[in-house]
């Protein structure tokens, strides 16, 4: 259980840091706006928050916000998913009979278990990453094009 426990720890310790990346995106928007201004690259009416939105949009972390989630969502959903396939297994195998074969805890369950919740991650992370990419922003070269085109 403690081993849970520190699984949960370096997913909360993972999710401070995916955070603090977020802020130093948008805390680095400012300074990258006065330099793209004052290399001419910008107009120089384009406002901060405008450019800090997209900045963030197109450059934060949003691959690893992705994963985090997913992975999250894995941490925190093993114990009950694990309950559920327990409780579907332990219904099949009375219903078979009770074969000690097939009892919880043996190699087929194990690795029964292995397969299906493999799978399911395999299948969080595909839905996952078909989202990222059919939202996937501009980056950050297309934001300054698109500034540019739209001030002038």
């Amino acid at each position: 259980m403690w081993l849970y426990f520190l699984l949960v720890f370096a997913v909360i310790a993972w999710g401070a840091h995916l955070a603090w990346r977020w802020k130093q995106a948008r805390d680095f928007a400012p300074q990258l706006l006065a330099l793209r201004k004052e290399s001419g690259e910008l107009p120089p009416h384009v406002e901060e928050k405008e450019f800090t939105d997209l900045y963030v949009r197109a450059e934060g972390p949003r691959a690893a916000t992705y994963i985090y989630a997913c992975g999250a969502f894995l941490t925190v959903g093993l114990p009950p998913l694990s309950s559920v396939y327990n409780a579907v297994w332990q219904t099949f195998w009375r219903l078979s009979g009770g074969s000690p074969v097939f009892e919880q805890g043996t190699l087929i369950h194990t690795f029964s278990f292995f397969l299906a919740f493999m799978g399911l991650a395999i299948l969080i992370l595909a839905i996952a990453l078909r989202r990222y990419y059919t939202l996937m922003p501009p980056n950050l070269r297309q934001v300054i094009r698109n500034l540019k085109d739209a001030h002038s």
